[in-house]
């Protein structure tokens, strides 16, 4: 009897090729929807009203009681050094300067498919009618796998989704790790120097703030979870992973926050340089084995 072979291989290039079509056709419906039936009753830039009522002097004072407040600014003291600058500028230079930063950070993760993303990935979308920052913590996750210092820009905004930068820690690059947190604790250390106040304030709101109501879990779930992940994302070489870990613990998850992930994309397409700088590969240790076997003693039998 003859047994035919199975091919294993379930997604094809053609198969990939209409997935990726659907998704894109999928997505254009969903943004034609949005700017057509929802966007009049969409309140535009919403969470850029927290920076752009910065007050520097009581930065937190917006968030007392009600923390999901618009305009309520919850980031560390180090974001009330870097979003200041936006509070003083004029709307007429702020909108068109943090859009085209938004923009920059798309054709920065995608390059040429920049303009797919814009029109068919609705996070991107929303992203950009919201005014939050995801799509600049997704831009500096990308290069954070480069130049670890870039983590520090998530850890001191949003804080929990830094539990990315484990992933140095779990495959053993220590140096690139050290850099991340080294980084991300001068400038917090810096800083506290400079304002201890504002440092004390931050602790108190965040100790006393209650958590939105949500559906998802809450943090104590979602960061152990995504922990997980990224050691898993670690240990097999996906760096595509950590996005969505970082998604995963997210302090309050919304569909925009979804825009972190365009930064899968990038990392998913230069996949074969996280595996080429991960362990040896079978044939690398066999050769190796090979150059440092004794030889054999020559002799007779």
């Amino acid at each position: 009897m003859t047994v035919r072979a199975v091919d294993r291989s379930t997604i094809t290039p053609a198969r990939s090729r209409a997935l990726w079509h659907g998704l894109i056709v999928a997505g254009l419906a969903f943004n034609a929807t949005l700017l057509v039936f929802w966007l009049p009753d969409l309140f535009i830039w919403i969470d850029a009203v927290a920076w752009r009522s910065l007050d520097v002097a009581n930065p937190y004072a917006s968030a007392q009681g009600a923390i999901d407040r618009i305009g309520a600014f919850l980031y560390p003291p180090p974001a009330v050094f870097l979003f200041a600058p936006l509070a003083w500028l004029p709307w007429a230079v702020f909108a068109p300067l943090f859009l085209g930063l938004n923009l920059a950070a798309v054709v920065l993760l995608m390059g040429r498919r920049a303009a797919i993303a814009l029109i068919a990935f609705p996070p991107v979308l929303l992203e950009l009618l919201n005014g939050n920052i995801h799509l600049l913590m997704a831009a500096a996750i990308w290069l954070g796998f480069r130049w670890p210092a870039a983590w520090s820009f998530v850890l001191l905004t949003k804080v929990t989704p830094g539990v990315g930068a484990l992933w140095f820690a779990f495959r053993r690059e220590w140096r690139s790790f050290a850099i991340a947190v080294a980084v991300t604790g001068v400038i917090c250390l810096v800083t506290f120097i400079a304002t201890p106040t504002l440092w004390l304030d931050w602790f108190g709101l965040m100790v006393s703030a209650t958590p939105r109501p949500s559906l998802l879990p809450s943090l104590i779930v979602r960061v152990p979870a995504a922990i997980a992940l990224i050691w898993f994302a670690a240990r097999s070489d996906r760096a595509w992973l950590v996005p969505v870990a970082c998604l995963l613990a997210m302090p309050t998850i919304w569909i925009q926050s979804s825009a972190l992930l365009l930064a899968c994309f990038p990392l998913y397409w230069e996949r074969e340089r996280f595996r080429t700088s991960a362990r040896p590969t079978e044939a690398t240790t066999a050769r190796n084995a090979t150059l440092v076997r004794a030889p054999e003693p020559e002799g007779n039998a």
